[in-house]
């Protein structure tokens, strides 16, 4: 009989509230810019990071310079002056991730879920798409580091979502196999469909809308039918 011996995690959007941490930096960034925050100016900022973030995770680019280009979307029409050389364009980019990092939460419930399912017995892990540095240095500042087994970065594992190797190598790193994991995301292709790729059982949290209370019963009934 099947069961499910581990639950795999996505990181941003799913247990660290990356959405309201940049939303916070964002405005502090922009009024130290002399920028007004806005919808439309937040809406901006929002596109281009994901835009050229995918662009980093599919090796276009470098890690430094999707940040660059995104500061070169947003900036100029707003009105503001970006500097034409890549270290200013680092320094600048530099005031932003400070605010962004003092501002870096997780979820109400990320931790106590995470402590649920260690209680059960369950191995717990995270799988996200980022900078190794950034992404484990999250996890210990909102004090969930401790709370997982295992922590897969794309850059240390050289491997992204949805490839099916990245989830292959978060089974391994649990000492469980794919089949006998759960893994829970925010995204429909990058968490859901990569998982089930991969045979993981999957399930898809969104917590802007049906979420946004928690998502421990959704985890929990996703569990169920293995208990």
């Amino acid at each position: 009989m099947r069961m499910i011996r581990g639950v795999g995690f996505d990181l941003d959007g799913t247990l660290f509230d990356h959405r309201g941490s940049a939303r916070i930096g964002i405005d502090g960034f922009f009024r130290s810019l002399g920028i007004a925050p806005s919808d439309e100016a937040r809406r901006s900022w929002f596109t281009a990071e994901e835009e050229q973030f995918e662009l980093w995770r599919a090796g276009s680019i470098s890690f430094r310079e999707q940040r660059r280009r995104r500061l070169l979307i947003v900036l100029p029409p707003l009105g503001a002056a970006v500097p034409d050389d890549p270290d200013s364009l680092d320094a600048l980019f530099e005031q932003y991730a400070h605010a962004y990092r003092d501002a870096w939460r997780p979820f109400d419930d990320s931790a106590t879920l995470l402590r649920a399912l260690r209680r059960d017995g369950y191995r717990t892990g995270i799988l996200t798409n980022g900078s190794h540095e950034q992404q484990v240095d999250k996890l210990r500042v909102t004090g969930l580091y401790d709370l997982v087994n295992v922590v897969c970065t794309s850059e240390r594992i050289g491997l992204a979502k949805p490839d099916v190797g990245a989830f292959s190598a978060l089974a391994d790193h649990m000492g469980i196999p794919p089949a006998e994991c759960l893994f829970v995301g925010d995204h429909a292709e990058h968490d859901v469909a990569g998982a089930e790729s991969a045979g993981m059982s999957a399930v898809l949290v969104d917590r802007c809308g049906r979420h946004a209370e928690g998502i421990g019963e959704a985890v929990r009934a996703a569990l169920a039918p293995w208990a």
